[in-house]
């Protein structure tokens, strides 16, 4: 941008005057010397005040004197003599007068006061982006000020302490923090006004007892007289001489000066480990051409970071694993325009990150890693260090703290009365906080997973990335644990017990097989080992081998996305109840709390097995429960079930008996053997009338056999008489599980539906499913159907003497049946496809109850 406002119509307006002079007179006046009007040059100007002479002593002794003399385009922050006094009585530097400064000194203090450009103060908040003008949305521009300007020699410990640096310990390297330009960031009423800052926001952001309107700072320095109009530019002068802070990542470093309770040096630690030195050329060139005595090279400090920092190692080829949300050390910070916004920190104090480690939620975090910071791996370190990275100071402003949420979309729960102390950078603002804003990953019931040792395969599935239809990568079931409006009780078998998971599909095959999951860490995988498995004996015998094949990993994932499932509860596992429902809607059995707890899935009930808690993680959503076997689910289906008893026979018959030309079939083949034909991926109750009870309705015409329907001649009646027996045994059928032993009063849907308007018991309506009412009362269940208005409904009460109830069933859906693959060690079906490609595609479960009577609704 060219000279500016008032200046630019100036020289405007003398360029007319020299045109309409110059067809009247021969010569031009002005050919020669400058118009009195236009006023001094910058440089001019600050020598004859006689008030700017430290100010005129830096330009002189850099070699700016010409350029500063000269018609061009400058904008100058500049401080009085008084202001230089009392600098000198109090600076970081240890200076005491002009003399004592160095030459890096006197270029920092002047070039970063020059940007190469004329603002009058009211357009310093105005910018391009391409042809487009912004007015009023800057706060920041780039000043003169060059990174090779000042180069320190760094060595030992003054090095960030990673691997990246070893080799520079000894022999030490010419280091930059950084190699982009330096901004300066300033706050104008109308930036402010723009995007609604209060009063109090800039009060605490630059460490003001108040602001004024329409006052103006430059960091938290006060522009005290504006608008100097020069030649060359125009002059702003401030309270106070202009020091150029620091960009963010080295405050936070070097903040653990006089207020040790104000200390960082924990944060920049870990800021550290995302860090190496990189060669670079362009500096080492541009420098050697400034000294050619200087012959070593220059090296600069870049974070791993997706914006603005290297994303890969130092050997400018592999791809660095874990990358920040942008490089804290990057001066020229931007992300979208550099004038437009910078980006801000919350960085907790060291007595704060050292308290939440020994305290709540951290203690478990700390308690793992010997409540050392520097010893918890990277990939656990990186979402505690993004979820205190902001990417915008505007939307990160006091005014703006409760409605700041993370990359996640998760509330960052930061308070104005945590803030301790604020630091403006000239990349962004460091809010010095006395609170931890620990990731939802530390907090939920995800965390003892993801940094345990022993974890590593159910952290592998939780962490497993699918892709949107808009192309977003996302990890499912991490976002799902990390929930903190639900309550979840997470179930996680250790790795070591991970040897003997009975696969449905190979159980239902004539090859039988256990997987054995184990963790590749060399490859950061899953694997599974087959071994053979016998029914009778429950043994597991020889490897047979590892799951391979190119579908190999989709196996691995469906298996443990599966048995993840089945070992989630919504809700408390404590809450006094024996049954719960899981995720995969499988029915666990509960004994005892705690590390007392002892777990069963159906399969462990019907082998007296159990999976015994270790430990319990106390999370924000929920407890986490380490588990020393993976639950087993039942592998016996509803058919299988009813088909085995004997004291079901009857039900049995009468399921069983559906012609094979009707379409309303209670079993389909599918799963292991057979499934109930409608039922979904859901969990459900199957009320058995005993064998006396069938034989009584019969014999009481409640219902037919099939034999006496099979035996109508009548070819309308025999299908009325079918549909009726249809509805009368799915009305057995009920949706949600319910168990003796737990407490109930609720009306649930049948797998009968309505089909007419007469009124019922339950009130139900045409077209909808028909009810039972069940009550529980901790030692039985009792039914009533839903039997016409006006009449006693019929009822039954489940049948304890023989112990047939609360008998779990698992109805499982492959996406072929199991003769459809061959076996695990490649026999069986000549054309089936491997037992790799097998999948699991959903399943239902059903408890089982005898009861003393038939269900009738008519």
């Amino acid at each position: 941008m060219n000279v500016q406002c008032h200046l630019a119509k100036l020289l405007t307006v003398f360029a007319i005057a020299v045109a309409l002079l110059s067809s009247c007179k021969d010569e031009y006046l002005y050919d020669s010397q400058e118009p009195d009007w236009l006023g001094s040059s910058i440089y001019d100007y600050l020598s004859s005040n006689g008030n700017y002479t430290n100010y005129v002593k830096l330009v002189d002794d850099l070699n700016y004197k010409e350029i500063l003399s000269l018609t061009g385009s400058k904008t100058v922050f500049v401080a009085s003599d008084s202001a230089f006094n009392e600098f000198y009585k109090s600076n970081s530097w240890g200076v005491t007068s002009y003399d004592q400064l160095t030459v890096s000194q006197k270029k920092y203090l002047f070039k970063f006061s020059m940007i190469n450009n004329a603002y009058i103060l009211s357009r310093l908040a105005n910018y391009y982006s391409g042809t487009a003008l912004y007015e009023g949305f800057a706060m920041r521009q780039v000043t003169e000020l060059n990174a090779i300007d000042s180069i320190p020699f760094l060595q030992g410990d003054d090095l960030p302490q990673n691997s990246y640096w070893d080799s520079r310990k000894s022999k030490g390297l010419y280091l930059l923090r950084d190699n982009t330009d330096f901004p300066i960031a300033f706050f104008t009423q109308a930036f402010l006004d723009k995007y609604s800052f209060t009063d109090e926001d800039l009060s605490m952001l630059l460490g003001l007892e108040s602001h004024v309107k329409n006052d103006v700072y430059i960091f938290n320095n006060k522009v005290i007289q504006k608008d100097i109009v020069c030649k060359n530019g125009y002059i702003h002068v401030l309270s106070s001489v202009l020091v150029p802070p620091t960009n963010m990542a080295q405050y936070v470093e070097d903040n653990n000066g006089s207020d040790p309770s104000l200390s960082t040096k924990i944060f920049a630690k870990l800021l550290d480990h995302f860090c190496a030195p990189f060669y670079d050329a362009g500096s080492t060139s541009n420098y050697n051409q400034l000294h050619p005595e200087f012959t070593d090279s220059i090296f600069v400090k870049h974070y791993f970071a997706s914006n603005g920092g290297s994303t890969l190692l130092p050997d400018n080829k592999t791809s660095a694993p874990n990358l920040l949300v942008f490089d804290p050390g990057w001066n020229s910070y931007k992300s979208t325009n550099l004038e437009a916004d910078m980006a801000a920190m919350f960085v907790p104090t060291d007595d704060a990150m050292k308290n939440f480690l020994h305290s709540g939620i951290g203690a478990v975090l700390g308690e793992k890693f010997n409540y050392d910071w520097d010893s918890i791996p990277d990939k656990i370190i990186l979402p505690f260090l993004k979820r205190h990275m902001r990417t915008s100071l505007i939307e990160s402003v006091p005014s703006k703290f409760t409605k700041m949420v993370d990359d996640e979309n998760y509330a960052l729960p930061v308070e104005k009365n945590h803030i301790v102390k604020t630091y403006t950078g000239v990349n962004g603002e460091v809010y010095v906080t006395n609170e931890v804003y620990p990731p939802v990953d530390y907090i939920s019931v995800y965390s003892p997973v993801l940094y345990s040792d022993n974890s590593k395969i159910m952290n592998w599935a939780i962490d497993i990335s699918e892709t949107s239809v808009d192309g977003t990568e996302f990890a499912f079931y991490r976002l799902y644990l990390n929930s903190l409006v639900s309550n979840y009780s997470l179930m996680i078998p250790t790795d070591e017990y991970f040897d003997s998971y009975l696969d449905p599909i190979a159980y239902a095959q004539n090859v039988p097989a256990v997987l054995k999951f184990w963790y590749d860490k060399s490859k950061s995988v899953v694997n599974a080992t087959i071994y053979s498995y016998d029914k009778t004996t429950r043994a597991t015998g020889d490897s047979i081998g590892l799951i391979s094949g190119s579908s190999y990993k989709s196996f691995i994932k469906n298996r443990l996305w599966q048995l993840l499932d089945s070992h989630i509860v919504v809700g408390d596992i404590e809450s006094g109840n024996e049954y719960y429902i899981t995720k995969a809607n499988d029915i666990i059995k509960i004994e005892g709390s705690g590390t007392n707890m002892k777990i069963q899935g159906g399969q462990d009930i019907a082998e007296n097995t159990v999976a015994a808690v270790s430990k319990v993680f106390r999370q924000e959503n929920g407890n986490t429960y380490f588990l020393k076997k993976p639950i087993q689910p039942s592998l016996r289906s509803v058919y299988k079930i009813l088909s085995e008893t004997p004291e079901f026979s009857k039900f049995f018959e009468l399921l069983s008996g559906v012609p094979d030309t009707c379409v309303s079939q209670i079993f389909a083949q599918q799963g292991i053997d057979y499934r109930i034909k409608f039922f979904n991926a859901y969990q459900y109750t199957v009320y058995v009338p005993t064998n006396d009870a069938i034989n009584a309705a019969i014999t009481a015409g409640k219902i037919k056999d099939w034999q006496t329907i099979y035996n109508m001649t009548n070819e309308a009646a025999r299908s009325t008489a079918i549909n009726k027996m249809i509805r009368f045994l799915k009305y057995h059928f009920q949706d949600n599980a319910v168990f003796v032993g737990q407490t109930y009063n609720a009306e649930y849907q049948s797998a009968t539906i309505k089909n007419d308007n007469s009124d019922t018991y339950w009130g139900t309506a045409k077209n909808k499913y028909l009810k039972i009412g069940v009550v529980g009362d901790g030692s039985t269940l009792k039914l009533t159907a839903d039997g016409p208005s006006g009449s006693t409904p019929a009822s039954a009460e489940v049948d304890k003497s023989n112990g047939l109830y609360n008998i779990i069933a698992k109805d499982y859906i492959f996406a072929k049946l199991p003769t459809a693959y061959k076996n695990v060690d490649g026999t069986g079906n000549v054309s089936g496809t491997a037992f790799s490609s097998s999948t699991i595609t959903t399943s239902a479960s059903a408890v089982i109850h005898q009861i003393n009577n038939v269900l009738t609704f008519d």
